[in-house]
């Protein structure tokens, strides 16, 4: 078997510490944006994590606590920062422990059609111990983006039906 380049092989982990998932949601952009953008209503609907000292304004550099897996004994509390703002289609926040394990984590909308859209939600992972702790943890962490995901969609479906 040939040996792969350093490229390559920095490509697959790349790849492998990534996980990403998409949705189809049968409502309009703004309508599935408005929904996810409202950081402080979180908690009304989504079972995977609570976001506290929701920031005033939706911008870059914002700050708030985000709480994965409330309530379980995989729970974890992080900062996380908004790295991007595009509405309606993209939010992007880094959080977690920088340079032991960190994530980049990325809401994108995508318009399918007047009346439906793409959500592709990702997480891209770094630090020393993100491939160990993926190893371990990727089924769980995929499990919370799809309850994350399905709830997001049944959310949306209830408030604009």
């Amino acid at each position: 078997m040939p040996e792969l380049s350093s490229r390559w092989r920095e490509t697959l982990l790349q790849d492998s510490l990534t996980i990403t998932q998409s949705i189809d949601i049968d409502a309009a952009c703004r309508q599935v944006w408005d929904v996810l953008a409202n950081l402080a209503t979180h908690h009304d609907w989504n079972p995977t994590f609570r976001i506290e000292n929701v920031p005033a304004d939706l911008q870059v550099a914002a700050q708030a606590r985000l709480c994965a897996a409330p309530d379980a004994p995989q729970e974890r509390v992080f900062t996380i920062k908004i790295l991007a703002v595009t509405i309606p289609t993209a939010l992007v926040w880094q959080g977690g422990e920088p340079e032991i394990f960190e994530g980049i984590h990325r809401f994108e909308l995508q318009a399918l059609a007047t009346h439906q859209t793409r959500l592709v939600n990702s997480e891209s992972f770094s630090g020393q111990m993100a491939a160990d702790i993926l190893q371990t943890s990727r089924a769980l962490i995929e499990q919370e983006f799809a309850a994350f995901s399905q709830a997001l969609k049944q959310r949306v479906t209830t408030l604009y039906e």
